[in-house]
């Protein structure tokens, strides 16, 4: 029995399209106007509509079930770009908790990339049982963890960085940070404010 292309094409587009409802997976974009501001970009514009977009720098923001999934940052001919201090995509993987696990960072070619001011490319979040972060890990493109900067004594460098491991310890109203190398050796301690996920609740 033979079958018209036609009808298997509209077959096709059905089985999809019942997929696609079935997930019950809502996509949604949102694009906001950006620009290069101080070694990083600013947003100037939020949620405008697609047609704003042109001749602009612009991110695309897109959300599965209202959760953050990728950010995208496209120039002002509308091809992603490296060229604004981080790179072109960032990716967000949660938990079964909703929680995010990791934040990925790619090159507008998709592939694992270092943020240029700090070399890193994945960041961890690992959870206490109330949901509070405990601890950060930092990994490169390799997802090696970060190496802290040392001199040719082996003393620690006097210039910004990231340590690879950071663990957070509540007590009260106070916050102890503890950094520490790859190794797992402590490098510092000291008081701060709670941890936040870049670009979900950080000022980032």
């Amino acid at each position: 029995m033979k079958i018209k292309l036609s009808a298997i094409v509209m077959i096709l587009i059905l089985v999809f399209s019942c997929s696609d409802e079935n997930t019950g997976n809502k996509v949604k974009a949102v694009y906001n106007l950006i620009k290069p501001s101080a070694g990083i970009y600013e947003v100037f514009a939020k949620n405008v509509d697609k047609d704003k977009i042109k001749g602009n720098f612009y991110e695309k923001q897109i959300f599965e079930n209202n959760r953050l999934v990728k950010i995208e940052r496209y120039n002002k001919k509308g091809d992603l770009t490296d060229g604004l201090f981080v790179p072109a995509i960032t990716v967000f993987e949660y938990d079964k908790d909703g929680k995010v696990k990791f934040v990925r960072y790619l090159d507008k070619n998709g592939n694992a990339a270092n943020t240029p001011q700090f070399g890193y490319s994945v960041i961890e979040y690992v959870y206490g049982p109330d949901g509070k972060v405990i601890m950060e890990i930092y990994r490169d493109k390799n997802f090696n963890l970060l190496n802290v900067p040392r001199d040719e004594n082996g003393n620690i460098k006097n210039i910004d960085f990231i340590s690879p491991v950071l663990v957070y310890l509540y007590n009260g109203g106070k916050l102890k940070i503890k950094a520490f190398d790859k190794n797992f050796n402590l490098i510092k301690e000291t008081e701060g404010d709670k941890p936040c996920i870049p670009f979900i609740d950080c000022g980032e």
